[in-house]
């Protein structure tokens, strides 16, 4: 049977999006988030992706099978629940509460640039969606989309709420950039990193771990902000913005330094995951690849 060429696929893939996406919008966000959780528990009972889920589970080591049999059937719910919401083109952000706001405002009144942290937990979108338009200079790291039909969709829906995205293979000189001019970065650091990673432990385990983050810290001083949204049961929005603890940078090198930085963000992220397992969408991803089996 002749496979279909990209171009076609791609084209499916967006009009498919942009259809969805209309209807969802469409309908009242109560029944709309009733839907995702269905077709959340349809991919549970199809098993894509859990021998991945489960694999990174068990490695993490936090859970006996049991539990993580629990958190696993959570987890697709939400992951249906928590698309609906990125989905959805409406006018205003479904209610939400904003713990430690005072936080956000020290940090920035500091005036060194602020790189924002983020993690696969969540909603992370949301975050764009309340701050986008009240903090100046907000800026968001991505990865280039295959799709450029998606790809350019999406880099659209962050516009709308102020949001400018900066691509990954310009990420490094743009972020400097941004912080020099006491701008924000947002960026997500819970992914494998490749060849540009080093492994510092994550979620008590060894994992190639991006450096870029905690190198820019140590050469500016720039200012750490972590933060994550979570949707509650009936459909609100917890923004919770953590402090910073300040790091024991022991080390004698600069390279000694920066994994510091790295160990101190990846214990923040743990952290999160550990407390909120079932909204934390980096289990689909293959955190540590070359030391586990998938």
């Amino acid at each position: 049977m002749p496979s279909i060429p990209k171009t076609l696929s791609y084209s499916i893939e967006y009009y498919f999006l942009r259809i969805l996406e209309k209807f969802i919008s469409i309908i009242p966000r109560f029944i709309a988030l009733k839907l995702g959780s269905i077709a959340g528990l349809i991919f549970y009972l199809s098993g894509i992706y859990q021998k991945t889920v489960i694999a990174n589970m068990k490695h993490a080591g936090f859970w006996s099978e049991k539990e993580i049999k629990s958190i696993v059937f959570k987890l697709y719910k939400n992951m249906g629940r928590y698309i609906i919401d990125f989905l959805r083109t409406n006018s205003t952000a479904p209610a939400y509460r904003v713990h430690n706001q005072h936080i956000l405002t020290e940090v920035l009144s500091r005036n060194k640039g602020t790189i924002v942290l983020l993690a696969h937990i969540g909603n992370w979108e949301m975050l764009a969606e309340v701050f986008g338009k009240k903090l100046p200079d907000l800026n968001v790291i991505a990865k280039r989309m295959k799709n450029q039909k998606v790809d350019q969709w999406l880099a659209s829906k962050r516009s709308r709420t102020g949001v400018i995205t900066i691509y990954s293979e310009q990420a490094l000189r743009k972020m400097i950039e941004v912080i020099k001019r006491n701008g924000i970065v947002a960026i997500l650091i819970d992914q494998h990193a490749g060849k540009h990673g080093t492994m510092v432990p994550f979620l008590g385990k060894p994992a190639n771990t991006v450096r870029s983050v905690a190198g820019i810290v140590e050469k500016t001083g720039c200012s750490v902000l972590p933060a994550y949204s979570l949707m509650a049961k009936d459909g609100t929005y917890d923004i919770i913005i953590i402090e910073t603890p300040e790091p024991q940078l022991e080390g004698d090198t600069e390279n000694e330094r920066v994994e510091e930085y790295q160990k101190l963000h990846n214990e923040i992220i743990s952290k999160w995951i550990v407390e909120h397992p079932e909204h934390y969408f980096g289990w689909f991803h293959k955190r540590f690849r070359n030391l586990i089996p998938y």
